[in-house]
């Protein structure tokens, strides 16, 4: 399977608040997942976003495309990156009609899945989801503002 890339940085002046924009078209591929990744830390970098924000935010790509590949057998995944005033938004549009309220697994459990929208939730300022023309749209928006964060105590 091929993987399709069309990434842009624009100044769009009908949408002032928005700064930068990418756009990536990904089949579904075992390797989809990992080609986020990719693209999300090469075109944060480009756009000198700091590395705790580059790192959250492969994170937070790293499982909406994981539920996009495990939810939609047939379709397609499109991610959007936009930055605007402090925040930076993702967004995935899958094929899947199903919403994102599913159950999330208790802590503590040895369960291989239900813990990555609770990952999202914890990393982003905002998260949210809602029904497209041909499946829905998961986004997560992140904050510029707070790019230092100490290391953990000991």
């Amino acid at each position: 399977m091929k993987t399709t890339t069309h990434s842009s940085t624009s100044q769009r002046q009908h949408h002032s608040a928005f700064s930068r924009a990418s756009h990536l078209s990904l089949e579904h591929a075992p390797h989809a997942v990992r080609t986020a990744r990719q693209h999300a830390r090469t075109t944060l970098h480009a756009w000198g976003l700091p590395l705790p924000i580059i790192e959250d935010a492969v994170v937070v790509i790293s499982e909406l495309v994981t539920n996009a590949h495990l939810h939609t057998p047939n379709g397609p995944a499109d991610i959007h990156l936009l930055t605007h005033d402090q925040g930076l938004v993702i967004s995935v549009r899958d094929t899947c009609p199903a919403t994102t309220d599913l159950p999330a697994a208790p802590p503590g459990t040895d369960e291989d899945h239900g813990r990555g929208l609770n990952i999202v939730r914890a990393l982003a300022e905002a998260f949210g989801w809602s029904h497209g023309l041909s499946g829905k749209i998961v986004w997560a928006r992140l904050s510029l503002r707070s790019a230092y964060r100490p290391p953990c105590a000991s």
